[in-house]
Order: structure tokens, then C-alpha cells, then sequence
């Protein structure tokens, strides 16, 4: 074990999972390597049908100096209702949400993510850079290269439960996750989204200096029908959380999502024919550029779809988008 040479608050990490076999063992490596005291580990199955429990349950043998607790569910409660149900059971004031295909880069990041909730009693969370490595993309297939050509090798400012720290008086105080509202469950995301926008009604919000590398599903079975599904979900998600939290967002985040439902509507005005087109079929190779300059896919028979595909996106994802925002908000 680490011997502490400073007074440092332990922290209980929460890790859902739900067929991660490829990643999980990852996560956890990285999370036992921290230079900081955790006093739990966490691990909630939402019903693998993988090898992931069996894979824990080793990893808990053979290391069985860290408080590895596996809870297993028999029904999937999502993401979201399964950080709510662990930060109700967990020992320390302190809860660390970490995704089952999250790493973290380097021993320290807890120590990074800590520190400024540590020292502020005004700090109700903290967030940390998310990393896509180019190194890691290029192990996905062609479609799940698409799906994340966008943000390679890029770091984004996270908070959506990857490796986020939050106060535990704090979250249960504005009720947790709305699974309600959101959850894979009902095919909505943007859970996390709602949750950043409901605690910074109640405090503040920092990103810290910590990193975590989102790895995503390293197997190869990732398909086209699987981006679809992805698209579709983003869509909903976009349009639930535009119908209850429309009026408090602001800034880049409110202009991302106004974007493609702009381009979708000029699209329709006959004095932007053909214009809207060329912008469209312009969008879709800027927005996945990486996918032109890399000999891997560039050479691939189904680049030439590409374009294509991006366009019957733009006006997926808004559809589902529309179907969402007006579906009766539930309380």
C-alpha cells in the first residue's frame, strides 16, 4: 500500500460498467496506481453479457489489498442510476465517477482532480481534460474511426462522468442524475449535462489539471448500424436537454447545438439552393477531416461514402433531435 505522507482526503470511486471486457481491466490498473488514498472501489455491473464480472472478480482476487466491491445488477440502471446508487452507499464525503472505458495517463491525476475541491468549500466539483490519443484511434475500425474523428487528438474540457469528483452532500442534496428525464434506458443522454447545469445552480465547478483518456470499446466489432444507434441517441439526448434546460445554456455549448438544426432549415429556403448543399457536403468533410488525411481510411472503398453519409447525419440527428424536444417533459 501507499504511504501517505500527507494529509490527503480519501475519496470513494464509482465505476459502472456494462460489457466493458476491453477496457475495464485498464481502468481499474490505472486507478489502483494513483498516488492517492481511495478508500473504495465501486464496480456496478448493468448486466454484462461479456466477460466483464468474470474479469473483475479476478482482478479483485489478485489484488486483494484495494477495496474492490462488485455490486451486480439484474436489471441495466444505467449510467446515471448507478452513480446515484453508488454515492448513497459509499464511505468517504467525497465520490469519484470513472467510466469503465476511461484511463487515466499517469499516477497523479486523482491527486490533480482533488485539489482544487480539497481546498475550496465553495467547489461543489471538479473536471478534467479529456484526451482522444491518435494512438488509440487508430486501433477502431473505419466506423468508429468516424465516430470520433472529430475530437483526435484533441483535449476538451470533461464533466460528464468520465472522471469527475463531486461532493457527496452536494449531489444528493439536488437529487443526482435525473434518470427520469434521461438514460440509456429510455434512449436519452445528456444526463451529465443536466446534472453540471443543476449544481452550478448550488456552487461552482472547476476544471482541474487531471487528465483522462477516453478509450471507448477497443473490440472490432464496432458496425454502421452502431453509428446510427450513436447518432440517433446524440440527437435525443440534444433535443431532451434542450427542452428542460433550453433557457440555461449558454456560450459554445448553446451554439453546437444550434448548428446542425440551422443548416438543416437554410437547406429548405429555395434562395440558398444550391448553396445549402455544397455547405452541407462541405461540413461533412470538415467535420471528419482526419478520416481525408490518414493513409488508413483514406484508401478504404467506403471514404467515398463518407460525404454522404455525413449529410444523411445532419438531418438524422435534427430529426431526433425535433422528436425529443417535443415529446412531453416528464416530472
Amino acid at each position: 500500500m501507499i504511504d501517505y505522507k500527507e494529509t490527503l482526503i480519501p475519496v470513494s470511486v464509482i465505476v459502472p460498467m456494462c460489457n466493458a471486457s476491453t477496457t475495464i481491466v485498464s481502468a481499474l490498473e490505472s486507478l489502483i496506481a494513483q498516488k492517492y488514498p481511495i478508500k473504495e472501489i465501486i464496480v456496478i455491473d448493468n448486466v454484462s453479457t461479456d466477460s466483464s464480472v468474470e474479469i473483475v472478480q479476478e482482478f479483485k482476487e489478485n489484488n486483494g489489498e484495494f477495496p474492490i466491491r462488485l455490486i451486480k445488477h439484474k436489471q441495466n440502471m444505467g449510467v446515471g442510476g448507478s452513480y446515484n446508487e453508488g454515492v448513497k452507499v459509499i464511505k468517504t464525503n467525497y465520490a469519484v465517477f470513472m467510466h469503465s472505458d476511461s484511463v487515466l495517463p499517469s499516477e497523479n491525476e486523482l491527486r490533480k482532480l482533488m485539489e482544487p475541491i480539497a481546498k475550496n468549500s465553495g467547489i461543489v466539483a471538479s473536471a478534467p481534460i479529456m484526451l482522444h490519443p491518435k494512438e488509440i484511434w487508430n486501433k477502431y475500425n473505419f466506423w468508429q474511426k468516424c465516430l470520433f474523428a472529430r475530437v483526435v487528438d484533441k483535449e476538451v474540457s470533461s464533466g460528464n462522468g468520465k472522471f469527475d469528483c463531486y461532493r457527496k452532500d452536494t449531489f444528493l442534496l439536488i437529487g443526482g442524475y435525473d434518470v427520469v428525464n434521461y438514460g440509456h434506458n429510455i434512449g436519452i443522454g445528456s444526463e451529465d449535462a443536466d446534472l453540471y447545469i443543476r449544481l452550478r445552480d448550488v456552487g461552482s465547478i472547476v476544471v482541474s489539471k487531471a487528465k483522462v483518456i477516453h478509450l471507448h470499446n477497443l473490440s472490432k466489432d464496432y458496425s454502421f448500424w452502431s453509428w446510427i444507434n450513436n447518432r440517433k441517441f446524440m440527437g435525443r439526448s440534444y433535443g431532451r436537454l434542450l427542452r428542460i434546460q433550453g433557457r440555461k445554456l449558454f456560450g459554445s455549448k448553446a451554439l453546437l447545438l444550434g448548428i446542425k438544426p440551422m443548416l438543416v432549415l437554410v437547406s429548405f429556403l429555395p434562395i440558398f439552393f444550391p448553396l445549402s448543399l455544397i455547405v452541407l457536403f462541405l461540413y461533412g468533410i470538415a467535420s471528419m477531416n482526419i478520416m481525408y488525411r490518414t493513409k488508413d481510411t483514406i484508401t478504404n472503398p467506403r471514404i467515398v461514402l463518407l460525404p454522404f453519409i455525413a449529410i444523411f447525419f445532419i438531418y438524422y440527428e435534427v430529426f431526433w433531435m425535433l422528436e425529443a424536444f417535443l415529446s412531453i417533459e416528464k416530472k
